[in-house]
């Protein structure tokens, strides 16, 4: 998805999540997103099973002191015997009533909200109402960034521990803030664990079940070698390294979105498809150098009036040109010597060419002058077909 404009607001929703998965902050329910962890968490159960009274999870920041420390809440919660009480002492600028932060969830609903005991009771009774409100139960303080607890809070908790309370400690500290602070007053650290950075491996599962959580799919917008290199920018810091992956992410949505508008203004308006023209197979044409024939052999018969045929078209042709006819004289095969008939030849020689004057002057194309009467026409045409039958007849040769 790219966004319609040069401005990236909704980064998250470009990127097709439903928010944003690299935020500084623990997301329940919070057994998913706790990645390995494995000898840390095995160390926390023999605390509780050993019931050891204090204990300390030491760590750089971003390393996952935090989610450790929730997770550990919400194993106990399961557990009707234990009442375990998260506080987080960085966010606390005033002094933090521990006891009413552990007296709160043991009220009822009608206690909460209309009578509201804690709140009229005197710090000095405030204890004892604590302890009859846990009966059997043990107390337990989880506290995270413990080192900014103030001095009268520690007191406190010591003097819990003196009247009788059963309570067990276990803080959270930065290694350098937690030599410096006076929590080892609490008692010897029989907890011990020092968190270490997690592995790319690590890293890239925490990374893919976020994403996920939030509608995403694997490691999608990255590369497995361009989280590589954050990871190792991010010194192998967790919280370092999603820090870099969400300003990474968002510069791939930027990125990707100039490279799509580049395109489009260099290649154009993508052109519009349209159906493909239905077509039928041209016909092939009959090649010019074949011809499909069909041969039969003519009988006499139709030799004979094909040759008549071509002879009345020779005369008509011939008497077509008029006088250039006149020129021609018609050529005859001479008789043998033994059967010459010298009369017969002279009779015909001169009935032809009668014949030929009395066809030129009746010929159409003569200019002669309008005949006066209509019987006339009709006679010199009815002349003029005579003469042609007359002539035909001659020249016909069986």
């Amino acid at each position: 998805m790219i966004t319609k404009s040069d401005f990236v607001l909704e980064w998250d929703k470009a990127l097709g999540f439903r928010g944003d998965p690299f935020a500084d902050k623990i997301f329940a329910p919070i057994n998913t997103f706790l990645v390995n962890r494995k000898d840390e968490r095995e160390k926390l159960n023999w605390f509780f099973i050993k019931n050891y009274r204090y204990g300390a999870i030491i760590g750089e920041e971003g390393v996952g002191k935090t989610t450790l420390l929730l997770w550990l809440e919400d194993r106990l919660k399961k557990y009707n015997r234990i009442h375990a009480v998260y506080i987080n002492a960085a966010i606390f600028k005033e002094q933090i009533n521990i006891p009413q932060k552990m007296i709160i969830p043991l009220l009822s609903l009608k206690e909460k909200l209309i009578s509201k005991p804690h709140k009229k009771l005197l710090s000095a009774d405030l204890l004892e109402f604590l302890q009859k409100k846990l009966g059997q139960k043990a107390a337990t303080l989880i506290i995270d960034n413990a080192h900014q607890l103030t001095d009268k809070n520690l007191e406190l908790i010591k003097s819990f521990r003196k009247e009788g309370l059963k309570l067990q400690v276990i803080v959270a500290s930065i290694p350098k803030e937690y030599e410096k602070s006076r929590l080892g007053e609490l008692g010897q650290d029989e907890l011990g664990i020092t968190l270490r950075r997690l592995t790319f491996e690590e890293a890239k599962e925490m990374l893919v079940r976020r994403i996920e959580a939030f509608g995403g799919k694997g490691l999608h917008p990255f590369q497995e070698p361009d989280l590589k290199s954050l990871y190792d920018k991010a010194d192998k810091n967790p919280g370092e390294f999603l820090r870099f992956c969400r300003d990474e992410a968002i510069k791939i949505l930027i990125h990707k979105r100039e490279m799509l508008e580049k395109q489009a203004y260099t290649a154009g308006p993508e052109p519009k498809q349209g159906k493909p023209l239905k077509t039928t197979p041209a016909k092939p044409k009959p090649s010019d150098d074949v011809m499909d024939l069909k041969i039969r052999k003519a009988d006499k018969k139709e030799i004979r009036e094909e040759q008549k045929e071509e002879k009345k078209k020779l005369i008509r042709i011939r008497f077509a040109f008029g006088h250039e006819e006149e020129k021609k004289k018609p050529v005859f095969k001479p008789a043998p010597a033994e059967e010459k008939d010298e009369h017969r030849a002279v009779h015909d020689e001169e009935h032809k060419q009668e014949l030929i004057n009395r066809m030129s002057s009746t010929s159409p194309r003569r200019k002669q002058p309008e005949p006066e009467k209509k019987n006339e026409d009709k006679q010199a045409i009815s002349e003029t077909d005579k003469l042609l039958r007359e002539l035909a007849e001659e020249f016909e040769v069986d």
